[in-house]
C-alpha cells in the first residue's frame, strides 16, 4: 500500500517546525478540547507539541476516513493516543475506531468466501433495479421478523448476485443481532468438497463442520449448483444443510448460475438420482416466494 505524509510541514529550522505544528495544534479543536478534557494547559500542550501533533495529524486525516481499503497514512489502521498523568504526556499507537469496528463485525463472519475488497460494502450500494430490490424486500423482512424467507438469487457472470449476497451477509456481521448471527457465507464448490474429504479423513471434523452449516443462524450458499456431485455430496451434504435448515426456519441464501429446475436436472443424472434431486429442489422453492432472477447484466 501507497503511504504518505498528511499536511507535511515546509521548514527551514526546528523553531519554524515547532511553531507551524503549535498553529496546526490550534487549529484543530477536537485536538484542543481534548487536551484541555485531561487536564493539560497550553503550556504543557506547547511542551509537548512534537507528541500532540501526531494526533493533530491523524485527527485532521481521519475526520474524512476514506475507509481502510484506502486508507494512505504512515501510520495505516492506527490512530495516536496522547496520555496525560503525573506531569507527564505519553503518546502511543492503538487501533482507529474503523479497524475496530472492522475486527468486530468480521468475527461475524464464521467463513468468508468472498473478497477482502467487498468488506466496505453496503446493501446501499447495491443498485436500484426491480429483481435486486425485491431481494432486498425479501432480506428486510428477515430483519424486521415478518419473515423467513429464503433467497434465491440466480443470474449470469456479472450480474452482481454474490456481491449483492455479501452485502447483506456484511449488513448482518454488522448489526449482529442475536439469532441472525454469525454468518457463514460459502463457496459451494470449495466448501462440499472439503466436507466430502473430511468425511474420509476425520469424520469428526466433517460432522462438526456439516453441523455449523445446519445450525448457524444464517448460510449463504454461493455458485450452487458448480459443486462436484457425488451421491454423498447430494445425499450427505446438501440434502442434509438444506432439510435441516429448513425444519429449523434458518436464513439461508443461495448464488447460482442455474434455475432451480437446472439444479434439479444436474442432481437427478439417473431415475434413482431423480428422487433425491426433486426432494432438494422442493424443499428450497417451500421456503422461497419465487426465484430472483438478476439476468447477465455486467454491473460489477
Amino acid at each position: 500500500m501507497k503511504k504518505i505524509k498528511i499536511k507535511n510541514l515546509k521548514v527551514e529550522n526546528s523553531e519554524e517546525l515547532i511553531k507551524q505544528m503549535k498553529e496546526a495544534l490550534r487549529d484543530c479543536p477536537a485536538v484542543m478540547r481534548y487536551c484541555k478534557e485531561i487536564g493539560m494547559s497550553e503550556q504543557i500542550m506547547d511542551e509537548n507539541i512534537t507528541k500532540i501533533y501526531d494526533l493533530v495529524r491523524d485527527t485532521n486525516y481521519c475526520r474524512k476516513c476514506p475507509g481502510l481499503q484506502k486508507c494512505e497514512k504512515e501510520n495505516a489502521y492506527l490512530i495516536t493516543k496522547i496520555t496525560y498523568a503525573n506531569n507527564v504526556v505519553e503518546s502511543q499507537l492503538i487501533p482507529c475506531k474503523e479497524l475496530l469496528r472492522r475486527i468486530s463485525f468480521e468475527k461475524q463472519l464464521i467463513i468468508r468466501d468472498f473478497p477482502d475488497e467487498w468488506l466496505d460494502i453496503s446493501v446501499f450500494d447495491v443498485d436500484k433495479s426491480k429483481t435486486k430490490t425485491e431481494a432486498l424486500t425479501v432480506y428486510s423482512n428477515y430483519l424486521k421478523n415478518i419473515s423467513t424467507n429464503w433467497l434465491y438469487i440466480e443470474g449470469g457472470i456479472g450480474s452482481g448476485k454474490s456481491y449483492l449476497a455479501a452485502a447483506i451477509a456484511i449488513d448482518l456481521a454488522k448489526r449482529a443481532i442475536k439469532g441472525k448471527a454469525p454468518i457463514c457465507f460459502i463457496n459451494a464448490s470449495t466448501r462440499f468438497l472439503e466436507l466430502n474429504d473430511l468425511s474420509k479423513q476425520s469424520p469428526s471434523d466433517f460432522k462438526t463442520k456439516l453441523e455449523l452449516y445446519c445450525t448457524v443462524p444464517v448460510l449463504i450458499i454461493d455458485d450452487f449448483g458448480h459443486e462436484l456431485k457425488t451421491d454423498f455430496i447430494r445425499d450427505a451434504i446438501v440434502n442434509e444443510i438444506i432439510t435441516t435448515r429448513c425444519n429449523k426456519r434458518l436464513f439461508t441464501i443461495f448464488t447460482s448460475n442455474f434455475t432451480l429446475d437446472e439444479i434439479e436436472t444436474l442432481y437427478a443424472t439417473n431415475a434413482s438420482r431423480a428422487i433425491m434431486a426433486k426432494q432438494i429442489v422442493k424443499t428450497i422453492r417451500s421456503m422461497l416466494d419465487r426465484e430472483i432472477d438478476l439476468g447477465d447484466l455486467k454491473l460489477y
